[in-house]
């Protein structure tokens, strides 16, 4: 039984792809382990994805298959080892929650009770929030901090 875990700790069993699926896994896959450049690398597997999906899927069905996460995930990692983007942290989790659920910072701001200035600054990588005060703000969100084993 074959797994690939992605980045986001989502599994996929791979034997459980279509057929087509598997073949494109196999192929992305095989050129992800020569460790070409990261555009190359991005050229080819959209142009693998496009070529054998687009005839059955449209783009917003493509963009949900379990393979074009997997493909895009290797895209991430190669990005990352290559220097040319970085790994998301708390802080990505954290923008995107405020993003869908308040109409503004300041919003999100006044109802956990922290400093608007301190989390644009926290946002931007230059102060960080203790572990303590990280697990109070969540906790008034409805979210919780999880450890878990790092993705290799």
């Amino acid at each position: 039984m074959i797994k690939y875990t992605t980045l986001r700790h989502e599994t996929v069993d791979i034997e459980l792809l279509p057929k087509a699926h598997k073949t494109l896994f196999l192929e992305v896959s095989e050129y992800y382990r020569q460790k070409p450049s990261w555009v190359d690398f991005q050229n080819f597997w959209l142009t693998k994805i496009t070529g054998t999906l687009a005839k059955k899927l449209t783009r917003a069905e493509i963009i949900q298959t379990a393979i074009y996460k997997i493909c895009q995930d290797m895209d991430s990692r190669l990005g990352i080892e290559q220097g040319y983007i970085r790994q998301s942290d708390y802080r990505d989790i954290l923008a995107m929650i405020i993003y869908k659920n308040y109409s503004s910072r300041y919003q999100f701001c006044k109802e956990v009770g922290i400093d608007e200035a301190f989390l644009s600054n926290v946002l931007n990588k230059k102060k960080s929030f203790s572990i303590e005060n990280l697990e109070k703000i969540l906790a008034k969100i409805g979210y919780e901090i999880e450890i878990r084993k790092k993705t290799a």
